[in-house]
């Protein structure tokens, strides 16, 4: 069976229990659910449900469709959305169903997606080294400089987005950045995740001062800054990049889950 809702109120009202079960693979519900004052196709909020099994899909604009619950409810859930007509142009979930909903589009429809970014969700609960004095808060003056930054992430990362500039401005004093020779060149970011953790995202060191331990000093700082504030430190690290990964494995980081984004190729 298949439940369309009016709004993502309705839908977070009913299904608040589900995601609860999981707070850090449900936490782009919230944020996305809110945003629908009034579905449609380009916007809407679904359940698929069979038995004790369930499984959620809610899209909110200018964002794509994220999922979580049972890779079993696959089919009936992307039936409904394709024969629908409701938009479907790029998803994230769990790589079980991810997976799932790729080879069903493919089989049943003839539309195929690819996993874009294969990403580990990491966790960090304790302080394992000291942070270091060299990283800074920007200043106003550091904006375009950060901007051109994260222009460079977005393309390293393969990704379609674009810079906010007025959203980095507003939350400009949440980067952290080390500095040689007057210029930015490792930086991360502090980002609200959960009711009791924080995110690290957009981190990036520039190709010719990498392998240098720069990153390291930057994620560090930010962590130990979460961890002294009483919440959890929290990161999505690109499954693809093994040196990233033994960077927050040695910071004390753990792998949680996976979780993949996909988008349509044809």
């Amino acid at each position: 069976m298949i439940k369309e809702y009016r709004n993502g109120e309705a839908f977070l009202a009913e299904n608040r229990p589900l995601l609860d079960t999981d707070k850090y693979r449900s936490v782009f519900f919230y944020g996305d659910a809110d945003l629908i004052k009034s579905a449609d196709r380009e916007n809407y909020a679904l359940r698929a449900e069979e038995g004790d099994k369930a499984l959620l899909a809610v899209r909110a604009e200018p964002f794509g469709t994220v999922l979580f619950g049972s890779p079993e409810l696959t089919p009936e859930l992307f039936a409904h959305i394709v024969e629908g007509g409701f938009r479907l142009d790029k998803y994230m979930g769990g790589e079980d169903v991810g997976d799932a909903a790729a080879a069903f589009l493919t089989e049943k429809y003839g539309i195929v997606f690819e996993e874009s970014l294969a990403m580990d969700f990491m966790e960090a609960t304790e302080v394992t080294e000291p942070s270091s004095d060299e990283v800074e808060i920007p200043s106003a003056a550091d904006l375009d400089e950060i901007c051109a930054l994260i222009e460079r992430f977005i393309a390293d990362c393969g990704l379609l987005d674009t810079v906010d500039r007025e959203g980095t401005e507003r939350t400009l004093d949440r980067f952290r950045v080390l500095r040689r020779g007057g210029l930015i060149v490792s930086m991360a970011k502090r980002v609200s995740s959960t009711g009791d953790s924080d995110r690290l995202s957009d981190v990036y060191t520039r190709p010719e001062h990498r392998g240098k331990g720069l990153a390291r000093l930057v994620v560090n700082n930010i962590k130990n800054e979460i961890l002294a504030s009483g919440r959890v430190a929290t990161l999505n690290v690109d499954k693809k990049n093994p040196y990233s990964n033994r960077l927050y494995v040695s910071l004390g980081f753990k792998k949680l889950f996976s979780q993949g984004e996909y988008r349509r190729m044809r």
